[in-house]
């Protein structure tokens, strides 16, 4: 029988699947149905910056711009709905139920006014913090060394609050993924998880409107985050998450080889139920005898960069490849 544990960020999870935030970790329930199918691990539903700033925002809005106030009635609304106590309590609770890391998340754009919180959630047993900061470089006045630094200071920042286990949830829209990753664990970050997945942008072409394109992920979103997988693996400094476009055993199987230390799911939940996590282990475990590894760690990286016959067509292959198959397809 594999072995399916692993180590991440020092934790021991029973399997390296884990749950990302979603619907899923919202609640003790569910997190328990996740323990029960499978899951090495859950990542709770983010709580987010605004939730902290909001009556800091509101008293400066009302002092100097009173007419913009209302516009942050929905974060209060979003208080209520949730609030900070609650978020901490679902900690609590949560690690009663359950013998799996419960990992906390906060949806973080900069390292102002919210920081000690926390401390809080170490304080109320959080096995681990996943911080979710995707900074999309939308002004053409802002540098990327700037906007490198936000990702450090927040870092830096909630390093300075807690002793816990801390990884950073980052996009992929960086000129070197390489330099990102060497300043975000030099800062102190204890993991990467690859790729933060913004959401989807769309026009309604009826009604002449922005619109939503769409939540979930597709397998076809996986192949960026497997590609910096096998160029990271072996030249970072600490642990590495998959994230975006995992939806069966076949995908965990090939970010293991790339050389991820664990993988997050989300859309293949929502798509086929919490049932599925189980599939997905048995799948991994399935494939594991059938190539005679009894560990995960027997294999994980086997596939990237550091380990592959040759090393430096990595970043090509798939170029050149696709390339050639055109080639043939015109030729035929």
């Amino acid at each position: 029988m594999a072995d399916l544990s692993t180590r991440y960020m020092g934790l021991k999870l029973k399997s390296p699947i884990i749950v990302a935030s979603s619907d899923f970790t919202k609640s003790t329930g569910q997190i328990e149905k996740c323990r029960d199918y499978g899951a090495g691990a859950v990542v709770l539903k983010s709580i987010f910056q605004e939730e902290f700033t909001a009556e800091s925002i509101r008293t400066e809005l009302e002092s100097g711009y009173p007419q913009y106030a209302e516009s942050f009635d929905y974060v209060e609304q979003m208080i209520a709905h949730r609030g900070q106590e609650a978020y901490l309590e679902l900690i609590r609770e949560a690690k009663k139920r359950v013998d799996i890391p419960v990992i906390a998340s906060i949806n973080a754009y900069s390292s102002k006014g919210w920081a000690e919180y926390a401390r809080h959630v170490e304080e109320a047993g959080a096995d681990a913090l996943e911080l979710n900061t995707a900074l999309l470089p939308a002004s053409p006045y802002e540098t990327s060394e700037e906007i490198e630094k936000r990702y450090v200071d927040i870092i830096k920042t909630v390093k300075k609050e807690v002793s816990l286990p801390v990884a950073m949830k980052i996009g992929p829209y960086f000129t070197s993924v390489f330099r990102i990753a060497d300043r975000m664990y030099a800062s102190g970050a204890d993991a990467l998880v690859l790729f933060n997945r913004f959401y989807q942008f769309d026009f309604d072409i009826d009604k002449i409107s922005l619109t939503y394109g769409g939540f979930l992920s597709t397998p076809s979103e996986m192949s960026n985050t497997l590609r910096w997988m096998a160029l990271l693996y072996g030249v970072a400094d600490g642990d590495l998450a998959a994230a975006t476009g995992i939806h069966s055993s076949e995908g965990v199987v090939k970010q293991l080889l790339a050389g991820a230390t664990t993988v997050q799911v989300c859309s293949a939940l929502y798509k086929n139920g919490l049932d599925h996590l189980k599939k997905m282990n048995e799948g991994l475990s399935d494939w594991m005898d059938k190539h005679g590894f009894t560990s995960v760690d027997a294999f994980r990286g086997r596939l990237s960069k550091e380990k592959a016959h040759y090393p430096d067509e990595i970043e090509r292959l798939q170029f050149m490849k696709a390339l050639l198959a055109e080639g043939e397809r015109k030729g035929r």
